[in-house]
């Protein structure tokens, strides 16, 4: 997960949980800036596994990208994060955006004929916009806002790890019940 001062904390810190809580999903916090001190939208300082600038990505399997304004802008003004991105989608590797994050890609034109969702106000591309809180083309999850990051990290386990991955998330705090059979 690629962070960028100003992030949207709850959209970083709460994907990360319900991933890494699958126990089989290790997600990293990578800073894209030359400190691992990264400070999220609302003023909360998060401590970074690793820097961009010296993270070897090709064995990651896929790439999230948190929204925030400010932290979207950072990313985009980051040439690394940029190649990061432009790599994953090269590579074919999924990457999951939320919130403002998914105009990185429109800007890129790797939302082109493809169903997505974001913040209002951060449509672009030739991609087909959805108000939905969680859009699922291919191997592309987009989520609208911080109002779905729970949704849109359980589209990420489903989609990496399937439907009995995310039920195991709730063991004991559900029963056996999954929040949403429809997803």
């Amino acid at each position: 997960m690629l962070l960028g001062d100003g992030f949207e904390e709850t959209e970083a810190i709460s994907t990360h949980d319900i991933l890494t809580r699958t126990h089989e999903i290790s997600l990293r916090y990578v800073s894209i800036s030359s400190s691992l001190s990264v400070v999220s939208s609302m003023g909360l300082t998060v401590q970074a596994q690793g820097l961009l600038s010296q993270e070897n990505l090709a064995n990651a399997d896929f790439l999230v990208l948190p929204g925030g304004k400010k932290g979207v802008e950072a990313l985009k003004a980051s040439p690394t994060a940029m190649a990061a991105v432009k790599a994953f989608h090269e590579q074919a590797k999924p990457i999951y955006a939320i919130c403002a994050a998914p105009s990185i890609l429109g800007e890129l034109g790797y939302l082109d004929g493809k169903n997505y969702t974001c913040f209002p106000g951060f449509q672009c591309g030739k991609g087909h916009y959805q108000e939905n809180g969680v859009v699922i083309d291919g191997d592309l999850i987009t989520g609208h806002s911080m109002a779905y990051t729970i949704a849109f990290a359980e589209a990420i386990v489903k989609a990496q790890l399937g439907l009995a991955a995310v039920k195991a998330i709730y063991h004991g705090t559900r029963g056996a019940d999954y929040p949403s059979e429809s997803k």
